[in-house]
Formats: structure tokens, C-alpha cells, sequence
């Protein structure tokens, strides 16, 4: 027969078909219906009951163990940080060697895959810490998970870049991006505004009208000099000044908007429920630009009939496809709306949320690993890329 002290932390929850399914809680810890929470926590009105509250932050650690509307959200992404560092480690150890890896190969799975993890730490500490009692802490901890998904964007997007306009020294790129970075941020909350009334320079009218001489090739230094203008000169694609001037664009370019994200979140209505659908179409429109660079590298690799792209643009398209999913079900809050009061604990969009993000994040790792030994199987030309 069960002891008094268990029968006095057990609590009983609704559970799909089951009406009285025993949940032991250590004491001080309580689940609510959606009436009973804060408004701060009123996120979804689908999801009924589950609702950790009123908790300190020692309280809100203990919690991890028991089930809740968060139980999945919280462990989904926690394992989904071990994961990505168990890649990184067997990566940097047993992969990237067999391969032949550069100095370089090495920095940018760091990065790709040390924001991932990031990305998954701060959404375990939101989930984890948004039933505190005071409000303050949890926004804190919500602006953390939008921040760590824009990290995770950026462990994206780098990786991607870098192979894509491969023909670079990485040296090249960071000291672009420190010389750059004190301009960014100063202009970084301007930066989307004053671009509507840029003119058109003429290295963008260069890449949407392909010269005429496009398809010959630079073998050498003394061949790119015969071009009037080298910037309008593509070389035997992927291999062109291009390449090398167009990497440090699109990664300056992803950090601005990144640092943008950051400084809009300065604004006191930006966590206003209000502005939910503006946050989640901001993220969209973020990873929505890396469409931008995939059609540059279509266009300088040789178009749709070119090998590489034939055998990398599906793994593009199938990530992207796993992210509109993603955004579809977080938005939409299906299939709970269908089905409400029945999926407080498992089968909600926001833990198919969090399985899809997981799932395109180590889509993506392997498809960087495809195009790493893509690369170090074809070589760039002998012939500098720089200016």
C-alpha cells in the first residue's frame, strides 16, 4: 500500500483518454489549469492543464522531472543538445581527419555546431524557467530561446556559406567581420530602413546580368586582367571573384540582421503578446533570406544541369521544407486546436516545434558534411582569388 508521503505528493491529471492518471510532484510544486496560471503563461488556450506556476528558481530546476505541459519541450531539446555535442566531438576526432580537413574545416564545424548547442540550452532554460514567479525572470528567459534561435540560424548559415563560396581563406572573413562589427552595430537598428533607399550598385547588376564572356575560364592572373571590369566577371564556375567578394557579403550581411533581431528585442512591446505573429515572421523573413545566397550559388556553380548542385540543392530544399513545417505547426497550433484539452502533454505543435527543428538541424550537419568532402574531393584552381 503506498506510503502517506506518496499519496501526498501525487497528483492527479487528465491524460488523453484517462481521467486520473497519478503524477508524483516534489512538494511545493502544484500543476494548473490554464485559468489558474499567470497571464504570462496564457500562450496557448488549447493547452488546458499541466501548467507549472508561482515557482522559485530551485523549484523550477526539480520540476524537470516530473510531467508537465513542458516535460517534452524541455527534454526534447536537452537531448537534442547532447546530440549535437556527441557530433561535434566524434566530427572533430573521427570524421574531419579521414577527410583530409583544414584548419579552416575545423573553426566552421565548430561554429555551425556549437550554435546548435546553444540553440538547444537556451530553449531547455526557457522552458525550464518560464513558471518562475516573477514575470521579469521569465521574459528574460523567453528573449534568451529567441536568441538562441537566431544563434542557431547563424550555425546555419555559416557553414553553408563557407562551402558554398568556398575558393576563400577564412582569415580573409574574420577580419572583415571584426573591422566591420563596431559599423554594424551602430547602424544595426537603421540598417533595414536605409536599404530601401540604396541605388543599385554595380557589382548587384553585375550578378543579375551574366556577362557574355561569363563561361570563360580564369586560369590565370595575366586572363583576369583582359575583363574591363573584374567584378563583372565570372570565372569556370564556382570558382570566380565572386566567390571570395559575395561570402564576406552574405556573412556580414546575416550578422547584421542578427544583431537587428537583438536590438528590436530592446523594444518594451516587443514581448507584448501582440507582437507574437511580428517575432515569429521576423525569425521567418531571417531564414527566409538564406534563399538569397542559394540562387547566387545556383547561378555561379552553372545553373541547375551542374553536378554539384544537382546532388546539394535537394538537401537545401528538404531543410527548408523541415522549417516551414516548423513555423506551420508553432503558428498554426495544430493539432491541439482540433483537439483541445486533449494534447496538454503530448502531440502539441510546439513539441512538433521542437522534433522538427532538431530534425533540421541534423539534416544539415550532414548535408555540410556532404558538401565538405564534396569540396576536398574538388579542389579550387591554382589561380588567386583575391583582390
Amino acid at each position: 500500500m503506498p506510503s502517506a508521503k506518496v499519496l501526498k505528493n501525487t497528483q492527479y491529471i487528465e491524460l488523453g483518454s484517462y481521467q486520473y492518471w497519478p503524477v508524483l510532484v516534489p512538494r511545493g510544486i502544484r500543476l494548473y489549469t490554464y485559468e489558474q496560471v499567470p497571464g504570462f503563461l496564457r500562450e496557448n488556450p488549447y493547452i488546458t492543464d499541466g501548467y507549472r506556476a508561482y515557482l522559485t528558481s530551485r523549484l523550477c530546476i526539480k520540476s524537470i522531472f516530473i510531467l508537465s505541459n513542458e516535460t517534452v519541450n524541455i527534454w526534447s531539446h536537452l537531448l537534442g543538445f547532447f546530440l549535437f555535442f556527441t557530433l561535434g566531438v566524434y566530427d572533430l576526432l573521427a570524421v574531419l581527419p579521414v577527410l583530409g580537413a583544414s584548419r579552416e574545416d575545423y573553426v566552421i564545424y565548430t561554429i555551425g555546431l556549437f550554435c546548435f548547442q546553444v540553440c538547444m540550452l537556451c530553449s531547455v532554460g526557457y522552458h525550464l524557467f518560464c513558471c518562475h514567479r516573477s514575470e521579469k525572470t521569465s521574459r528574460r528567459w523567453m528573449a534568451l530561446d529567441y536568441a538562441g534561435i537566431s544563434i542557431g540560424i547563424i550555425g546555419c548559415y555559416v557553414p553553408g556559406v563557407f562551402y558554398a563560396f568556398y575558393c576563400n581563406n577564412i582569415l580573409d572573413i574574420l577580419r572583415e567581420l571584426v573591422a566591420l562589427l563596431p559599423l554594424v552595430v551602430s547602424l544595426a537598428p537603421a540598417l533595414l530602413a536605409a536599404l530601401r533607399h540604396m541605388p543599385l550598385p554595380t557589382y548587384w547588376k553585375c550578378w543579375l546580368i551574366v556577362p557574355q564572356n561569363s563561361a570563360k575560364i580564369c586560369s590565370s592572373p595575366k586572363q583576369m586582367a583582359v575583363f574591363e571590369d573584374p567584378l563583372c566577371h565570372s570565372c569556370s564556375p564556382p570558382y570566380d571573384i565572386h566567390t571570395w567578394y559575395w561570402r564576406q557579403v552574405y556573412l556580414v550581411s546575416v550578422l547584421a540582421m542578427m544583431l537587428a533581431v537583438f536590438f528590436a528585442q530592446i523594444h518594451p512591446q516587443y514581448w507584448n503578446k501582440k507582437w507574437q505573429k511580428l517575432r515569429s515572421l521576423l525569425f521567418c523573413a531571417v531564414a527566409g533570406y538564406g534563399l538569397m545566397p542559394t540562387f547566387h550559388w545556383i547561378c555561379l556553380s552553372g545553373g541547375l544541369s551542374a553536378h554539384i548542385v544537382q546532388e546539394f540543392l535537394p538537401k537545401v530544399l528538404v531543410m527548408y521544407l523541415l522549417a516551414v513545417a516548423a513555423i506551420v505547426f508553432y503558428m498554426s497550433k495544430v493539432p491541439e486546436r482540433y483537439f483541445p484539452g486533449q494534447l496538454n502533454y503530448l502531440g502539441s505543435s510546439h513539441q512538433i516545434w521542437h522534433f522538427l527543428v532538431v530534425l533540421m538541424f541534423y539534416w544539415w550537419h550532414q548535408s555540410t558534411l556532404f558538401l565538405t568532402s564534396y569540396r576536398h574531393s574538388h579542389p579550387c584552381p591554382d589561380h588567386p582569388v583575391h583582390s
